[in-house]
């Protein structure tokens, strides 16, 4: 009987463990020159993204957006929170990455740059997979697939994942739950077409992909360049608000400043 207890408790822990071993498992990750074989996410790329935040059909912008607190405005000209800017750089010497084996990166909201989040990307020759800015308001995002493409680039293309989220990120305005959600992924490359952006028109694949969960359904339309990466994101939250980035500038072989000097002179380039 008591060997029957500890086998029950051992297959208890094997599926838990099967389940968070699987947090995006078919991301293809490397041990060895992570940052130099990037294909598109390079070490001193510098990119400025606008958005918007689209609720019950109303246009909106962000006023706050820290850590715990956001608050939404329909007059979009009194944001403090006008763009977002993504920084590709060097991991600290001496120091571990924040996400091992990533490429480091950093999303800063301009122009007030007090808030801040370091996270990575994944990019080889295999795929490419980013997380998302998530501060604030955007700590939705977490529910909803992240950008992530697989190659070779075709058309038609096919793959699933998951991976499973703790209640810490949940909210009435994208899903409540209790405990750990299990979030069900699938991608697929639909279209290749011009896509307008404030670099102009930029050939992209885009990507359909959607998350099935307990609270719904949410998606994501990306749309990704093999020279800028992803240029366009359309997120779409089981609640039905609405989320569109996209890349109004880019900048490459950049020199940052670091946290201090930022926060003090809202100066991200040297």
């Amino acid at each position: 009987m008591k060997n029957m207890k500890y086998l029950v408790i051992f297959l208890k822990l094997t599926f838990c463990l099967s389940i968070y071993g699987q947090q995006y498992d078919s991301v293809i990750m490397e041990k060895d020159s992570i940052d130099e074989n990037n294909t598109v996410y390079k070490i001193g790329n510098f990119y400025t993204y606008d958005y918007e935040i689209i609720k019950n059909e109303n246009l909106f912008k962000l006023k706050i957006n820290e850590k715990d607190e956001s608050v939404l405005l329909k007059d979009t000209s009194l944001q403090n929170v006008e763009k977002i800017h993504l920084m590709i750089q060097k991991p600290p010497s001496g120091l571990p990455r924040v996400n091992e084996g990533q490429t480091e990166i950093t999303y800063y909201q301009a122009p007030i740059f007090n808030t801040s989040s370091t996270t990575g990307v994944v990019d080889n020759k295999n795929n490419i997979w980013i997380h998302p800015i998530r501060d604030g308001f955007f700590r939705s995002l977490e529910t909803c697939p992240f950008p992530y493409i697989k190659k070779p680039l075709k058309i038609g293309l096919k793959w699933k994942d998951k991976m499973l989220i703790g209640d810490h990120w949940c909210n009435k305005d994208w899903g409540e739950w209790k405990g750990d959600l299990l979030l069900k992924y699938k991608y697929k490359i639909t279209n290749k077409k011009k896509v307008e952006s404030g670099l102009g028109s930029i050939e992209c694949y885009i990507i359909e992909s959607f998350a099935k969960s307990t609270i719904g359904i949410t998606k994501l339309t990306s749309y990704f360049s093999e020279e800028y990466g992803f240029v366009r994101l359309e997120y779409e939250l089981s609640t039905g608000i609405k989320i569109n980035f996209w890349l109004i500038d880019f900048q490459k072989e950049q020199e940052f400043n670091d946290g201090g000097t930022i926060m003090m002179t809202g100066k991200l380039i040297k």
